[in-house]
């Protein structure tokens, strides 16, 4: 153990050890979640300011994820091969300039080139978490790591609340103009407070297989997001669709062939970590699904079925409470979770979401009704994402759990770039007009399409969960599996 670590170790989590550095981390976590699911409530806002180009107003969320996709892996290696306190500050930096860049697009094209820059930021998180690995004790990085993870659902707490105070007060511009000096803040301590104790190591990027795997998800959406416009059988977005399978394929073809592949696929070889990854693809489909379709119904007229919310912060009410009672239902899901097992859990995670998907397509005509989505849904989330990383950290070897858990967060931040694209999709196809106002909206079918596809998408979740759940005589299995994945 390093001279810094026995110190920190005397310390403990103090202002005066380490846990300076906690703070940090854990801040930077809360903003990173604050800053992305700020935008929710203004969906339906930069839609009416962008009004001609409306159906590519899910890749406002769509964009920033797949380009976080591509890149969180290869940021991660960059750390690990030229020191995680460089690359992280390097990603600070470019994450400030997209977030000015953000504030003052011209249009919609504009945006979308920054949000795709901001996704580089997704590539912070697991630098902090090697930060941790690194220069902590051991003992005290399950609950850093813990603290760092909690602060998420905080930044998605006060993101609905404080996104929509600002969006309805000032406008959307002004959410960035505000977080920007904010991060910088971050970013100066960062630089002066972190420590990195940086070991050289050998390796190489698997650029190729980022490659691929951008442009086969970047097709896919493309073709989801032109079907409607171009028709589902035409020639252009056929090609897409096969260019998409095309080079997927190839992306899982070279990770066998990859000297440093961004997927380990002799880790997949472990049921538990198969069945963990495959679900978090459909998590994230399923919560960017709803992010992305709430808030343009709670804003649509009430001709079209919408409840005609008055502005961005009561949107953000009315989402708030699924925020809120993750951060009840998700601590007690880990509890829970060593008792009855973490895929049990993940199980009814899955199946609740199923359900508050089920409660929107036949309740939401109400603020009551949209309350009692909103905490079902929470409760969904809060039981899904939490089983999701301690499936891993208990399936993994310790020695791969960093890049097992890599893999987890880039499969459903893949399904979460997907989720919005599809929504928009399924609505494009019930495009409604109203006299004298300029902007098109969807109709109710449209939403509980949306919301139908989404129950589909949970259920299908639930349903992978409990086909990859432990078998009997688990335990000998999981080490047998370990054993094998460790020799592979």
């Amino acid at each position: 153990m390093t001279e810094t670590k026995t110190a920190a170790g005397k310390k403990g989590l103090s202002l005066g050890g380490n846990g300076i550095i906690l703070v940090i981390l854990a801040s930077m976590a809360m903003m990173v979640m604050f800053i992305e699911i700020m935008l929710v409530p203004a969906l339906s806002i930069i839609a009416s300011e962008f009004n001609n180009h409306s159906t590519w107003i899910s890749w406002i969320l769509s964009i920033y994820l797949l380009v976080g996709a591509v890149t969180t892996p290869i940021i991660g290696r960059l750390g690990d091969l030229y020191g995680k306190k460089k690359v992280l500050l390097a990603t600070m930096v470019i994450y400030i300039i997209a977030l000015l860049g953000c504030s003052i697009s011209w249009n919609l094209e504009s945006l979308l080139f920054f949000r795709a820059v901001q996704g580089i930021g997704l590539g912070m998180f697991p630098l902090a978490f090697g930060i941790v690995r690194d220069t902590f004790p051991k003992e005290q990085v399950p609950v850093a790591i813990g603290i760092i993870s909690a602060m998420f659902s905080v930044g998605v707490s006060i993101g609905l609340l404080g996104g929509g105070f600002i969006v309805s007060t000032f406008s959307w511009r002004y959410s960035f103009y505000i977080v920007a000096p904010l991060f910088a803040i971050l970013a100066i301590a960062s630089y002066f407070l972190i420590k990195d104790e940086h070991r050289e190591t050998s390796g190489s990027i698997d650029y190729l297989g980022a490659g691929f795997l951008g442009l086969g998800v970047l097709s896919l959406l493309l073709g989801l997001t032109e079907g409607e416009n171009l028709g589902w059988s035409s020639f252009t977005i056929i090609g897409l669709f096969i260019i998409s399978i095309i080079a997927l394929a190839n992306f899982g073809l070279w990770q066998t062939m990859s000297k440093d592949p961004i997927i380990r696929l002799r880790l997949l070889k472990n049921r538990g970590l198969l069945g963990s990854n495959l679900t978090a693809l459909f998590v994230g489909m399923g919560m960017f699904l709803m992010f992305q379709t709430l808030p343009f119904f709670l804003l649509s007229p009430k001709a079209v079925g919408g409840l005609e919310l008055e502005n961005a912060f009561i949107v953000g009410l009315y989402i708030f409470p699924a925020a809120a009672v993750q951060l009840i239902f998700a601590p007690l899901a880990g509890r829970i979770g060593r008792s009855i097992g973490h895929f049990t859990v993940l199980i009814i995670g899955m199946g609740v979401m199923a359900l508050s998907f089920i409660v929107l397509v036949l309740l939401h005509s109400s603020e009551v009704e949209i309350l009692v989505s909103m905490v079902v849904a929470g409760i969904g989330m809060g039981f899904s994402m939490v089983p999701l990383i301690n499936i891993v950290a208990l399936a993994s070897p310790k020695k791969d759990f960093a890049t097992a858990s890599g893999m987890n967060t880039l499969f459903r931040v893949v399904g979460g770039s997907i989720g919005p694209v599809l929504a928009s999709a399924i609505l494009a196809s019930y495009v409604v007009f109203i006299p004298h106002v300029p902007i098109p909206f969807y109709s109710e079918a449209g939403y509980e399409q949306a919301w139908l596809v989404g129950a589909i998408i949970s259920f299908v979740g639930m349903i992978i969960a409990f086909t990859f759940r432990p078998r009997k005589g688990a335990q000998r299995v999981a080490v047998e599996e370990e054993a094998e994945v460790s020799k592979a």
